[in-house]
């Protein structure tokens, strides 16, 4: 009965004092006011994201000293000590500390200018021109070019521009100041390669962009079993000719072997080429690094090579649950043998951060790749995907812009930076990014997809229905699997429901089409935005899909 009384009394208080009415003014003013800063201080002209901490921080702090002023005023007995003297000016010592601290740790809104790198050098290593008798020797090329793009990358000192990037010049008769101009390097290395039986003939020239003047250019009439005496001899001497100081480890990188075995070497060349081709390659790729690791059970590349297949091929719709952890024990394998490989760690990096989930120890995976290999373009544009999960906005925007300094003619990259504007709402510039992607490669599908949601996000829906049709041809929405009548359906029911009715309509189709058979989830949690259905429920993926969701305001 005292319990009841005290109850009634309590609630009694609340009501004289106005308590519940002043509680509910602040959290309607005071989601206005968070909303303004969000939506137009943050969004429209880019204050830091801390702005938003700091609005809240004063706001909890001017609602807490409010109550405890009204919750003792009034009172009819006098007091020889008030409470409230002490309370108040302790709770605002507290907000302006916690604001203070918020100030400190401020930074600016992002520039769109970066620093420029503190290399002491570029290069760019272009496809080496296949000048072979024999036919089907583009992997032997392309392998040669990559091993020596590869051992460069591990010099700190010096900027190597990315594979995508340097082989879109592959075939084409352009200048080499051109080039350099479109890189953004100093040096260009080229070079040929003539490959009849086991005789082999290299031939390889660095040029100096400025003025077209070879710095060094050599000749290499060999057998084949000399094959990485001479990527060491090349990659000494470039670093050799563009003075750059090699530290020890380093130097021991230029002329790491990562296989004896000349079968097993021609064999993870094929894997690798076969990758960049495409998903319908994957198979024919895993054959190939298989074949390598069984002739060489020590080839850690070989296994690195066999944990991107299996990650490939989870994200273009395969089990993960039967393949990731096929990943994963190949990921593991190849550090065993060699932990300081960064094809490794990358790949155990998105095997911890698409399918497990643990966002600390793909960051440790992330940081080591990067460190291993300085140059890793990919590392630094899968890195600031990790950052904005993690909500480190500034960071994330500095990765992306990394991978895409290191790899500028990709749209990958291009994809990667744009998607990081995307999730900070600088929708502006992500569409100017994203536009100059598809501008180079149409039929890439990820712009489209960064660019739909922004449509959505802005109220653009007429846009945003144009780009969901451009999905549609260049082959549907990933990971949808909808058929035309289906997205005609959709498209109904848009109109109708309008885009989060559309949206919720698909994750129920989604869902039942789960019953049935596996479903990828590749970027499908966009339309979980809208529902409390848990990732877990349908066939326990937690998939390859955060790229693009992690801060998606519909």
């Amino acid at each position: 009965m005292n319990l009841q009384s005290s109850l009634r009394t309590f609630f009694s208080n609340l009501r004289k004092k106005r308590i519940i009415e002043i509680l509910a003014t602040f959290i309607a003013g005071g989601w206005l006011i968070i909303e303004f800063v969000d939506r137009i201080l943050v969004a429209h002209y880019h204050f830091p994201d801390k702005t938003i901490d700091i609005t809240f921080v004063t706001l909890l702090g001017a609602l807490i000293c409010t109550l405890i002023w009204r919750w003792f005023s009034g009172r009819e007995k006098p007091r020889k000590f008030k409470l409230e003297l002490v309370l108040i000016p302790l709770v605002l010592l507290i907000t302006v500390l916690l604001d203070i601290n918020l100030l400190l740790h401020l930074k600016g809104p992002e520039s769109e200018a970066f620093p420029a790198a503190k290399w002491k050098n570029s290069i760019a290593v272009l496809p080496f021109q296949n000048i072979s008798p024999e036919e089907g020797q583009d992997y032997f090329c392309d392998g040669l070019t990559d091993e020596l793009m590869t051992r460069l990358s591990n010099i700190k000192e010096l900027k190597v521009i990315a594979k995508t990037s340097a082989y879109s010049f592959k075939g084409k008769e352009i200048d080499i100041r051109e080039i350099g101009k479109k890189l953004n390097v100093a040096t260009v290395l080229e070079g040929g390669v003539r490959k009849a039986g086991n005789k082999l003939r290299i031939t390889a020239q660095l040029i100096n962009v400025g003025d077209g003047f070879h710095l060094w250019s050599e000749s290499y009439d060999k057998q084949l079993t000399d094959i990485f005496a001479i990527q060491d001899e090349i990659a000494l001497m470039i670093a050799d000719k563009l003075k750059l100081t090699l530290l020890g480890e380093e130097k021991s990188k230029l002329t790491k072997r990562p296989t004896e075995n000349l079968e097993a070497y021609n064999l993870y060349l094929q894997g690798r080429f076969l990758i960049d081709k495409g998903t319908p390659y994957l198979g024919q790729a895993r054959d190939y690094f298989s074949q390598a690791i069984t002739l060489d059970p020590n080839y850690g590349l070989a296994f690195a090579g066999l944990a991107d297949v299996y990650v490939w091929l989870c994200i273009f719709g395969a089990s993960p649950n039967e393949f990731m952890p096929r990943a994963s024990e190949a990921a593991h394998k190849a550090l065993k043998i060699d932990n300081k490989l960064a094809e490794a760690h990358l790949s155990l990096a998105s095997i911890k951060f698409f399918y497990d989930w643990d966002w600390a120890a793909a960051e440790a995976e992330y940081v080591q790749a990067i460190e291993l290999n300085p140059n890793y373009a990919r590392a630094y544009s899968e890195y600031s995907t990790c950052l904005m999960i993690l909500k480190r906005f500034g960071e994330a925007l500095e990765k992306a812009k990394k991978g895409e300094e290191l790899d500028p003619l990709s749209p990958m990259r291009l994809f990667y930076l744009g998607d990081t504007l995307k999730h900070m709402r600088r929708y502006d510039k992500a569409i100017e990014v994203l536009n100059k992607g598809i501008e180079m490669d149409p039929n890439n599908d990820n712009p489209h997809w960064s660019l739909w949601l922004i449509y959505i996000d802005s109220g653009m829906y007429k846009d945003a229905l144009g780009e969901m049709e451009k999905l549609m041809e260049i082959g549907g929405l990933p990971g949808w699997q909808a058929s035309p009548e289906e997205m005609e359906e959709f498209k109904i029911v848009i109109k109708e429901r309008g885009w989060k009715g559309g949206l919720e309509w698909n994750l129920d189709r989604m869902m039942e089409k789960a019953k049935k058979e596996h479903v990828s989830l590749f970027l499908l949690p966009n339309v979980m935005l809208f529902s409390d259905i848990k990732l877990k429920q349908l066939n326990g993926w937690k998939g390859l899909i955060w790229s693009v969701t992690c801060s998606c305001h519909i």
